[in-house]
């Protein structure tokens, strides 16, 4: 025979207080556990069983009882109040059963390290003090803080501020720069800290106003990365809505009205560490903040915001039943009743929220799990990496799909979702089936030969006889330099030499003099050697065409005017002969090669597609872009990032591609570099094979130590 179920005891540290009406209005009313600081709403009738509950009567006699009063209740909604009631230690242990039950709980809650682990190393939260008695005092002090006349003030100076900066921006967006340097990156640090305390005391102090208590003030380490927190947990209490607001919305109101007066500040301090502080409260603080704090997929302040405005509490749980119920219903036609009673409009916002929180879940969690993974040495990097994977997004997946499985004799298989199910069928099918792929090449478009011509030496221009764009011949005069110590330099061996020429004309017969002529001659042919190579850099700096082609470029050049060693006098190109020179991503590595054609698309408009052919692909990567134009740096498509003065580095691995024109094409020609795209219709390939490779090589790639 089954023991009868007695009424358990309820605690004597309870408290009953009036909450907030419900969604349909309807009366409710809040039992407090102060030991663990946590609310529980319960409903007039869940009321009146705690006013007229009786510790050890059995639920039949209770049942009883309760009728004769006029109320009607069933037993498993008592039962149900009980179990209610022991789940979440509201009882107290006066037998030894019920000490043993609630060690079994203890037990059941308590994890074992590596559990404890996968649970809290994601967040951990540390109270530091317990405000309240402190916000006591000083609340009526910082009262003027709230008035209406401190927020048109702020609102105000934050307006004229913004007019000021607006006046000089180039000021104002200097200041940002200062960040990028250490002393900048250790006050961002400061003033961050100074910010977000402030971002918590706002809560702190708007609680308080309300007459709401403060359990405690910490930090929290939310990816190991320190966090204030603040807990307004009595906000449960209060019956107005409003009031509730302006608790989880006063952070964010703080930073804002920092911001605007920081904004103001800034146009009056001098340049210093202090207007750089300032300059960092008006600008990124407030924005990060907002980035983090308005999202209503984490339980931040946006969360509890948006779950006010709605009027919907423990939105997250009640609107994944939701989810998980239409989700069921679309893919297996399972028709289950609605989770709870809810309007249409107000059925399709929790279904959508639902679906829109998974999703930004599944971006974040994978997110934490490259995080962790590139924050801490490999191997342990590894290990957070799969349980963040397994644990936060494959396990909850299994569980659902497991569901599926369990149900699949209650699906009801339409002709609909008949043509859903095939329709992702057929698309995973197409992503196995190889198909051409489009292969782009940022390229450049030039003269197959072109060359800059420079000066030899230092020297003074005599003569130009061309002008840019002038179409020139093989050994054309270009330039004529003339450098005086040369021409000295060269007067001075002929007269040497003709003096040398004298000697040895004049030489007899003698031995002594025959002696001297051997001499003589020895130093004559020095001086001839001497001559010819002044002549060759006399000839040099007579600057002419390598090659017939046009001038694309010549320098503000004319007679009279010096020029250094090495510098670029004007360029020199064959408009006639041109070349396509491109920049080949890894990932495409095995779907062109020498042979394949495709065209070349200018980015100047106008411009006709010209066919072109692969000749050669390099064996490594480059290192450097050489044209700046094809560079993100200057608006082109490779993603580069600059080092030095003058280095752009590829973000991504490239590979030279050298291509010509088609034979076909005769009539194009060019005077400068054009950039533009290169389409190659590249080799069949399969998408998710693709993609199968990719994390198979990355997997590869990572698993060496």
């Amino acid at each position: 025979m089954s023991k009868a179920v007695v009424l358990p005891a309820l605690r004597q540290n309870l408290r009953l207080l009036p909450g907030a009406p419900d969604e349909d209005g309807a009366p409710r009313w809040l039992l407090f556990d102060a030991v663990r600081n946590k609310y529980f709403a319960l409903s007039a009738e869940a009321l009146y069983l705690v006013r007229h509950w009786q510790a050890g009567l059995a639920v039949e006699h209770f049942l009883l009882e309760l009728k004769q009063r006029g109320h009607d209740y069933a037993a498993e909604e008592v039962t149900a109040f009980i179990d209610f009631i022991l789940s979440n230690n509201l009882s107290e242990a006066r037998s030894v059963d019920a000490c043993a039950r609630l060690y079994r709980q203890h037990a059941a809650q308590v994890l074992g390290f590596w559990r404890w682990l996968v649970h809290h190393y994601l967040f951990i939260r540390i109270p530091l003090f317990r405000p309240d008695a402190w916000l006591i005092r000083w609340t009526p002090r910082l009262s003027w803080l709230f008035e209406p006349q401190t927020h048109y003030l702020l609102l105000s100076l934050g307006l004229l501020g913004l007019v000021l900066v607006v006046r000089q921006w180039d000021s104002f967006w200097a200041t940002f720069l200062h960040f990028f340097t250490p002393e900048g990156l250790l006050l961002y640090g400061l003033t961050l800290a100074v910010v977000k305390s402030a971002h918590e005391l706002g809560h702190a102090f708007a609680a308080k106003r309300q007459g709401c208590r403060v359990a405690s003030m910490g930090i929290a380490f939310l990816v190991m990365f320190p966090v204030l927190y603040t807990d307004t947990t009595d906000a449960w209490r209060l019956r107005s809505r409003a009031g509730r607001l302006r608790i989880v919305t006063a952070g964010v109101r703080t930073e804002l009205y920092l911001a605007l007066f920081a904004t103001f500040l800034w146009n009056l301090l001098p340049d210093g560490p202090l207007r750089s502080a300032v300059f960092f409260v008006a600008t990124t603080s407030w924005i990060s903040s907002l980035l983090v704090n308005i999202s209503p997929f984490l339980r931040f302040d946006g969360y509890y915001a948006f779950s006010d405005w709605l009027g919907i509490e423990n939105l997250q749980h009640r609107a994944f039943a939701f989810g998980r119920w239409r989700l069921r219903y679309l893919l297996l036609g399972l028709k289950d009743p609605l989770p709870e009673p809810q309007s249409r409009s107000r059925t399709r916002l929790m279904v959508y929220y639902a679906w829109a929180t998974w999703l930004y879940r599944l971006v974040l969690f994978f997110g934490i799990a490259l995080l962790v993974y590139h924050l801490f040495f490999k191997v342990l990097g590894i290990l957070l990496f799969a349980v963040e994977v397994l644990w936060f997004i494959l396990l909850p997946i299994g569980r659902e799909v497991s569901v599926w499985w369990k149900r699949r004799t209650e699906c009801a298989v339409g002709a609909g979702r008949l043509l859903c199910w095939a329709l992702a069928g057929g698309g995973l099918m197409l992503s196995l089936v190889p198909l051409p792929v489009s292969v782009p090449i940022p390229a450049i478009l030039k003269a197959q030969s072109e060359q800059t011509l420079f000066a030899s030496e230092p020297a003074i221009i005599a003569e130009v006889t061309v002008r840019q764009g002038e179409r020139v011949e093989a050994g054309q005069l270009l330039l004529r330099l003339e450098s005086e110590p040369l021409n000295f330099e060269l007067q001075q061996v002929e007269e040497e030499l003709r003096l040398a020429q004298q000697l040895l004309d004049r030489s007899g017969s003698s031995a002594r003099e025959k002696a001297g002529r051997a001499i003589t001659e020895q130093q004559t042919r020095r001086l001839r050697e001497r001559k010819a190579g002044l002549l060759a850099r006399q000839a040099r700096l007579q600057v002419r065409a390598p090659f017939a082609g046009r001038v694309t470029q010549i320098e503000r050049l004319h007679p009279g005017v010096w020029v250094a060693a090495d510098m670029p006098l004007l360029s020199l190109a064959d408009p006639a002969r041109l070349r396509v020179e491109g920049y080949l991503g890894e990932q495409y590595l095995d779907l062109v090669g020498q042979g394949s054609r495709g065209v070349f698309i200018a980015d100047r408009p106008g411009g006709a597609a010209l066919p072109v052919v692969i000749r050669e692909v390099d064996m490594g990567a480059v290192f450097a872009l050489p044209y700046g134009e094809l560079g993100s740096e200057y608006g082109g498509r490779i993603a580069v990032r600059r080092i030095g003065e003058d280095r752009l580095v590829p973000e991504a691995g490239l590979y030279r591609v050298a291509m010509i024109l088609d034979n076909g094409v005769t009539t194009v020609t060019t005077d400068a570099r054009l950039p533009g795209v290169v389409t190659i219709e590249g080799a069949p390939r399969s998408w998710l094979w693709y993609q199968l490779r990719r994390m198979l090589a990355i997997l590869i790639r990572e698993s060496g130590f």
